[in-house]
């Protein structure tokens, strides 16, 4: 009973993870702008009347909704409307407009865009749709909700099912390495390298030392599977480092740039607001011992002497 009441307390005292969910709101805003940057110019090829898009979002909305708004890819004004909707929702979640709306633009834009040419999907997409129906039930980034509010309860049922699902992400992801023959042997992350079509050729060389190989296949499978636990003990630190580098590590050498910022911001969501602020308030020391010891004197303003004072 006790944790019982533990957990209803957490769920209504006041909203969690402010700062992890703006900075979150950030990383799917700037990824999605990203996705329209490089894909704008190709959304007639990709989705219009005359491209190779073929499929319809049935499966997603049911056969009379979808009648209804795959009409929009009929003509290249409609396709074209689709992605700039996309666009403008992007920009909403980056700069904190209207965050609830934007959310809900984005997530109805993408599932328009899925089901249109569900090929063109990469890993990020599917854990940054679900992102985004959470997002859908947080409070707005200027919010003052009052304490024990029901705002303030489904605000932090969403923060804590975003948290479950990186969890679920990650472990279900390291048991299926963990399954998997080439993991097994240490050489997934060299095979999938060499291939043209997962990997930038510029990076190919680094995994083929059989050294750096076998270090980061097991070490991403134990990064993995210890993920869920690790978060909750005095390693989260370093297992949030650890997870922001292979994902840094991922974009650098194939190139999955959407995928890599969605997850780094999952990985800084988990930071909560006290240790934003334990970290805002180390970093405030450390700049004021520099100054103070003339490391970073050039950062405090020197005072001039004036024609009165020489």
């Amino acid at each position: 009973m006790q944790a019982i009441a533990t957990a209803l307390s957490w769920l209504n005292e006041a909203p969690r993870q402010r700062r992890g969910a703006r900075i979150l709101q950030v990383a799917v805003g700037l990824l999605l702008w990203f996705r329209v940057a490089t894909e704008f110019r190709y959304a007639s090829y990709f989705w219009g009347p005359h491209g190779i898009g073929y499929g319809n979002t049935r499966a997603l909305f049911g056969a009379w909704i979808s009648r209804h708004v795959d009409v929009v890819f009929k003509t290249e004004a409609g396709t074209q409307f689709v992605i700039a909707s996309l666009g403008v929702a992007a920009i909403g979640l980056v700069l904190a407009r209207f965050g609830r709306v934007s959310a809900a633009l984005a997530l109805f834009s993408s599932l328009l865009l899925e089901g249109r040419l569900p090929e063109l999907l990469d890993g990020g997409d599917n854990i940054t749709r679900i992102v985004l129906l959470y997002m859908l039930f947080l409070l707005p980034a200027t919010a003052s909700p009052r304490p024990r509010s029901f705002a303030v309860f489904v605000h932090n049922v969403a923060i804590l099912a975003i948290g479950l699902q990186l969890g679920t992400l990650y472990l279900t992801s390291g048991f299926m390495k963990a399954s998997g023959t080439r993991w097994n042997q240490g050489t997934a992350l060299y095979l999938v390298s060499q291939v043209e079509w997962f990997s930038l050729p510029s990076s190919r060389w680094i995994f083929r030392n059989p050294f750096v190989t076998t270090a980061a296949t097991y070490g991403t499978i134990f990064f993995q599977l210890w993920f869920p636990i690790a978060v909750f003990s005095r390693l989260k630190g370093l297992w949030i480092a650890a997870g922001i580098g292979i994902h840094l590590g991922i974009a650098l050498t194939m190139g999955l740039v959407p995928f890599s910022t969605v997850m780094i911001g999952l990985e800084l969501f988990l930071i909560t607001d006290s240790e934003w602020t334990t970290i805002a308030t180390w970093l405030k020391r450390q700049r004021t011992r520099l100054i103070s010891t003339g490391v970073l004197r050039r950062l405090s303003p020197v005072a001039r002497p004036t024609e009165e004072t020489s």
